[in-house]
């Protein structure tokens, strides 16, 4: 009889507290998390209006949460200067965009318009949903990044 409440126990637990983390957008359980940006060489890392900046290749771009100090994913820019970072939520991941940053370490090498120390860093922005084989992919965008020194 112990055994059967420990289960019981168990169980309810585990259906009550998995819905709690689960990431949902509009009622739809969110099963991965894909952030796309790009780092220019430019002051601030972001775009300038009506002037075309080149991307910064090489740069390790990683995405932290709830004011930790370890990514909790990471990617390359490519030669363009582009990343895309993914997240597979289904492995018990806690992921709420609204507490997570894309995290770029200074110094870069490659463009010396950047600030020497601190960091870079963007809120990531809900694009949209989309459905895949693996479930819901929620689509992020890096937000404009800000010099955090």
């Amino acid at each position: 009889m112990a055994y059967q409440s420990m289960l019981l126990l168990a169980l309810l637990f585990l259906t009550t507290t998995s819905l709690a983390h689960c990431y949902i957008i509009n009622g739809t359980t969110i099963a991965a998390v894909q952030i796309t940006g790009t780092v220019f060489c430019t002051v601030s890392g972001n775009p300038l209006p009506g002037v075309s900046s080149p991307g910064i290749a090489g740069i390790n771009v990683g995405v932290r949460c709830n004011g930790g100090t370890t990514d909790i994913a990471q990617a390359l820019t490519n030669s363009a200067g582009f990343f895309s970072v993914a997240l597979n939520l289904l492995d018990g991941l806690l992921f709420d965009p609204s507490h997570c940053v894309v995290y770029i370490k200074l110094p870069v090498a490659g463009c010396a318009l950047l600030p020497p120390t601190g960091s870079l860093q963007a809120v990531p922005v809900l694009i949209g949903v989309v459905q895949s084989v693996v479930g819901a992919v929620a689509n992020l965008a890096c937000g404009l990044l800000v010099h955090v020194v």
